[in-house]
């Protein structure tokens, strides 16, 4: 046996994790490491008392490497430690939309107990909108006091029912969330290539990982989860994706925000209804992603006051934009300038419609009808674009059920059809 295999198996469940035995762990991995002298392997992992976030920016020495390939990882023993599993918090390599290697990190949970023959079947993960500012990252979930825990916390608890199906899960807190960089809030191929990336980066830390998976994601990661049925297949051709299964997939934000300004402009937006108004509180996070892959100056189309409050995405997660001292107090009437040219950020938006993706692997979108952060109508639009275009999608609506209640909602369905998947 190995010195990272010893780890490995060294590795307690979440139940068995006090915090002294949590340090000595720490410890023996980096003690571990840097004798076996594996390349992409945790060299510097963090001794006790280091700070913790300073996992999160790898050496610049460290960068060079192929894309899903581990820079380090360290043990997991409480949160975002996932009940039931053997979990690791991550630091690997992707690709951005300017070619460039860089850091992303992410969780990894893996079952107890023996893996079924082929290996563990895998679930990579893509979350929801926590944000853009690194504080956002749920990797960075270890407490209540993280901004956006109401959220994360209440995935966690879906995952643990994952794990405890038989599936390894793995979370990618997206490129630039979390590590150095900008987060490409909405960018598809960006968060493809985490979310195929974080697939490949679990399986080198597990090895009983096996090669066939499947992408799950809510919302931002419903999005993330479309592209990478598209996309997987050819960024990892040594894993098999089996399939992808997007809740409330975020679509038509183009069209949304166009009509948006269009009503907002003649001063009637309040007839767009809550959807209009709850959506507010994304834009500064919508700007953000854009700049990403275009030069968007938000004072062609924003107001003076608004768009001196973009910044405030900068360091604030999506519950803190909520408040009414924030976007979430401004009126839709008073956020756009008349005449603003909104078509940059408009074009950004339908380049990375997830409607007409093309895809073969078998999709499977879920939504909430009561949902007034996605629109049903607009998901019923994008899955009628696949079906007209011939793409393999099924489709399940759950009545009086809201955009994070879906989680719950459609868990037994989202089993049984991932389980059909790995022919389970």
């Amino acid at each position: 046996m190995s010195d990272i295999e010893a780890v490995r198996a060294e590795v307690p469940m979440r139940a068995e994790s006090p915090a002294r035995r949590s340090r000595r762990l720490a410890a023996t991995v980096a003690a571990a490491v840097a004798g076996a002298g594996i390349a992409g392997a945790p060299a510097n992992a963090a001794p006790a008392g280091a700070d913790p976030l300073s996992f999160y920016s790898a050496p610049v020495d460290q960068m060079a490497g192929e894309h899903g390939s581990v820079i380090q990882f360290r043990p997991l023993t409480e949160e975002p430690a996932l009940a039931g599993a053997r979990n690791y918090l991550a630091l690997y390599r992707s690709v951005d939309m300017q070619g460039r290697t860089v850091a992303v990190s992410g969780t990894i949970a893996v079952p107890e107990g023996t893996p079924p023959p082929g290996g563990w079947p895998l679930i990579s993960w893509a979350h929801g909108t926590t944000g853009v500012a690194d504080i956002c990252a749920p990797s960075r979930d270890t407490s209540a006091a993280f901004p956006a825990h109401d959220y994360t916390a209440q995935v966690r608890r879906v995952q643990e029912r994952w794990v405890a199906a038989g599936y390894a899960v793995a979370q990618t807190d997206y490129q630039g969330l979390g590590t150095p960089g900008p987060h490409g809030y909405l960018i598809g191929t960006a968060e493809q290539r985490a979310v195929t990336d974080m697939a490949r980066a679990a399986r080198e830390i597990e090895p009983e990982i096996g090669t066939r998976w499947v992408a799950v994601g809510h919302s931002q990661g419903g999005q993330a989860a479309l592209f990478t049925a598209a996309q997987a297949q050819q960024w990892a051709p040594e894993l098999q994706l089996l399939g992808a299964v997007a809740l409330a997939p975020a679509s038509h934000q183009g069209l949304g925000l166009q009509a948006v300004q269009a009503a907002s402009t003649v001063g009637v937006s309040s007839a767009l209804g809550p959807v209009a108004r709850s959506s507010m509180a994304f834009l500064p996070l919508i700007i953000r992603g854009a700049q990403t892959v275009a030069d968007i100056d938000p004072a062609r189309f924003l107001t003076a006051r608004t768009d001196s409050m973009v910044e405030l995405a900068d360091t604030g997660c999506i519950g803190k934009l909520r408040r009414p001292d924030e976007w979430g107090g401004v009126a839709a009437d008073e956020i756009f300038a008349r005449n603003g040219d909104i078509g940059p950020l408009a074009w950004v938006l339908h380049e990375n419609d997830p409607s007409a993706l093309a895809f073969t692997s078998p999709v499977l979108v879920m939504q909430g009808r009561a949902d007034a952060v996605v629109p049903a109508l607009a998901t019923d639009a994008m899955v009628a674009q696949q079906r007209l275009s011939g793409r393999p999608v099924q489709y399940r609506n759950y009545p009086g059920v809201d955009h994070r209640a879906v989680l719950e909602a459609s868990y037994a369905d989202a089993l049984a059809w991932v389980d059909t998947r790995f022919g389970r």
